[in-house]
């Protein structure tokens, strides 16, 4: 992958969680091929290859920033959350850039806004938060870590720390249930689950929703029924080996969205969050809404 640091800004659309830039706004951008293993059963690219996107050029873009010393300093910062919107089609035959610039750094942690570009087309945005740990918990970012940061400044929104609603730490709050075995191929080289492999946990929890309420093949998933945002939070460690459940529920419910929420659960403890937005229109104009009042029985449950 080859780094360019372009200069001069031009502006885009805004979305409601970040600025939305043009690619020679950010301090980083890197090539990146998509690869048919990245396409979901729509023939488009999944949100979790997005989300292996966002990571690869974060690796690549701290390995240069951080010198040497990434392997010791990589176990020591943890992934807190990460967000993809997803604004139009991407395809495997597309040729993509992905931006990449530092909108915040705080005492111990610091954001990333991406950005992924068809051309100079901004077909989806980003954001993530990483968190400087050690056995005791957050510790202040190192002084080479911060230098490094400050060089990827990008003009732009910090949204914050996503909201935690205390009833989303509550499993039976969650009507829809999945379990789900770890896999010693997720494990990453801090011998946890990959946060690639946790978000793609939670759009299959989406898609096993899906084929519940509208059997196979139609809920397989559609390509409508694909979110176009996914939000997810990383609260806890998850190991190798394993059983975990997934719950689901649907936290808001219109006349063509659908807000779902969900939450990993070891035993009683929430271990991650997850927010998804999608469409519920099943493209039939015999049947609209089909879905939307199929759902209505898996809103989230009261405390």
């Amino acid at each position: 992958m080859a780094h360019t640091r372009p200069g001069a800004s031009i502006m885009c659309p805004v979305t409601s969680t970040q600025l939305l830039l043009g690619p020679t706004s950010y301090p980083v951008l890197i090539e990146h091929s998509a690869r048919y293993s990245d396409l979901d059963p729509s023939k488009r690219i999944g949100r979790d290859a997005l989300v292996r996107w966002f990571e690869d050029a974060r690796i690549a873009v701290e390995r240069d920033a951080f010198g040497a010393d990434l392997g010791s300093r990589m176990r020591r910062l943890l992934l807190a959350s990460v967000r993809v919107d997803v604004l139009a089609p991407l395809r495997v035959a597309g040729h993509y850039r992905v931006g990449l610039g530092v909108t915040h750094i705080g005492a111990s942690s610091f954001a990333y806004s991406y950005a992924v570009f068809a051309e100079d087309e901004c077909v989806a945005t980003g954001e993530s938060v990483s968190v400087h740990a050690t056995e005791d918990g957050p510790a202040p970012l190192p002084d080479a870590v911060r230098s490094g940061l400050e060089g990827l400044r990008v003009d732009g929104a910090y949204g914050g720390r996503p909201d935690r609603d205390p009833s989303r730490l509550v499993r039976e709050t969650y009507p829809f249930r999945l379990d789900v075995r770890t896999r010693f191929g997720d494990l990453d080289t801090n011998r946890h689950i990959n946060n690639v492999a946790l978000a793609g946990w939670y759009l299959d929890g989406l898609a096993e929703l899906h084929l519940d309420v509208l059997g196979y093949p139609t809920g397989g998933p559609l390509d409508g029924l694909s979110p176009s945002s996914l939000q997810v939070q990383y609260l806890d460690e998850v190991h190798y080996p394993g059983i975990y459940q997934l719950r689901v529920g649907v936290l808001e419910l219109d006349d063509t969205t659908v807000r779902y929420g969900c939450g990993l659960f070891d035993g009683p403890r929430c271990i991650g969050l997850a927010d998804a937005v999608g469409a519920h229109a099943l493209g039939d104009p015999s049947d609209p809404g089909d879905l939307g009042a199929r759902l209505e029985p898996f809103r989230m449950r009261s405390l």
